[in-house]
């Protein structure tokens, strides 16, 4: 298999790593909640079949029915994701147990919204796993302030049991190197899988940045923290600063453009957050200004370790999947899975290097990637790079 990255100028961690990539998915049923994942991990290949997969997406998602599915003509291909894996394949277990990554999708996203990453990961030794999203739709989402904690810590659950001697992916990983990442609404709830608080004393602060924006958190939790509250087995919603909602055996959380408003007037909701961190986003994201988010986040994360990317004049959607793997956008949504300034190939490169270095530096302490992440050697055309971690 050679090793290529989606452009010859690829770097180094953008890579295809030296693993080729199985996918398959599973479903989580405790109690009341039912999660759809996808897993993606280092697998077998001994025909060196050429690594083609078709994602069907999860239709009966309310997001995917009330927004982004009426897009579609009838002449156009249904709803799905084309990507780089191979569905079922055996896993390669003589070389694991491999770290664990939990991937959340940003507000009206799905589980495959951002496979290009997570099969990156695979292929550099790791087990990613993302969820659907439930229970959200772009008008109601206030639900997701419990929901995403919680299924990343379900999630997590599940991949104890897969991983047992008597598992679908027995032995294959890690349960003590675990990393959260997500992108945009996913950004937040990695922040809170790291030891990040929510508070919501920003919003009364900001009353009027709030009014200008009909998607913003505050708008839909503080209206209803109670049956937040009610959903996190809490009797009442907290003044302040809420419970922490991690799993402590998370070692490491990327951030891919995350909200900004819900971490208290001063972000001590994420000042109290220890776990190292990267933070990625574009300096032209119109969704989640980083003047507000990504920057003030990454300046007031208590984490000795914390390092900042930013894609100049990138906007919000570059950490998403490209038009070419979801051709149903192309008429309507054009703007999901595109940029205006950045070339999403270039792009994700860059994505899939800083996040695999970061990711192999923290959880495998693999010295190559500890110095790729020197500040010396990070000089990408258009990328800002900030770091404490790596001098």
């Amino acid at each position: 298999m050679a090793l290529q990255g989606l452009r010859p100028d690829a770097p180094p961690y953008a890579m295809h790593g030296p693993y080729a990539v199985g996918a398959r998915d599973f479903v989580i049923i405790d109690g009341e909640n039912t999660v759809f994942i996808t897993v993606w991990y280092p697998a077998l290949n001994p025909t060196q079949t050429e690594e083609e997969i078709v994602y069907q997406i999860n239709t009966t998602l309310p997001s995917i029915k009330s927004f982004w599915y009426p897009a579609l003509a009838a002449d156009q291909v249904g709803p799905i994701v084309k990507g780089r894996a191979l569905q079922d394949a055996a896993p390669d277990t003589a070389h694991g147990p491999f770290p664990l990554v939990i991937f959340s999708p940003g507000l009206g996203g799905w589980r495959q919204a951002n496979s290009f990453m997570l099969e990156h990961l695979a292929s550099h030794g790791f087990v990613a796993i993302a969820w659907d999203p439930r229970g959200e739709t772009f008008q109601e989402f206030w639900a997701g302030a419990a929901t995403r904690p919680i299924d990343t810590k379900l999630t997590i659950a599940y991949a104890d049991k897969l991983t047992a001697p008597d598992g679908a992916l027995a032995k294959l990983i890690d349960m003590e190197q675990i990393a959260v990442i997500g992108h945009s609404s996913g950004g937040w709830t990695a922040l809170i899988g790291g030891g990040a608080q929510m508070d919501f004393g920003w919003c009364a602060a900001n009353a009027d940045i709030v009014a200008q924006n009909e998607m913003s958190n505050c708008t839909q939790f503080v209206a209803h923290e109670q049956e937040i509250a009610a959903m996190l087995g809490l009797q009442l919603a907290p003044i302040g600063r809420w419970p922490s909602l991690h799993d402590r055996r998370v070692m490491a959380v990327v951030a891919l453009a995350p909200d900004g408003d819900i971490w208290g007037t001063d972000y001590g909701g994420v000042a109290v957050m220890t776990t190292p961190t990267l933070i990625m986003t574009g300096s032209k994201d119109p969704l989640n200004v980083p003047e507000r988010t990504a920057y003030p986040i990454y300046e007031q994360l208590g984490s000795t370790k914390k390092s900042l990317v930013v894609f100049e004049n990138a906007g919000h959607m570059i950490f998403f999947n490209q038009c070419r793997n979801m051709p149903w956008l192309i008429d309507g949504h054009y703007w999901a899975c595109s940029d205006q300034v950045w070339e999403m190939d270039r792009a994700h490169d860059l994505i899939n290097h800083f996040v695999t270095a970061f990711l192999s530096a923290e959880l495998k302490g693999e010295a190559a990637a500890i110095n790729t992440l020197k500040p010396a050697n990070v000089t990408f055309p258009g990328i800002g790079y900030q770091t404490t971690a790596y001098q």
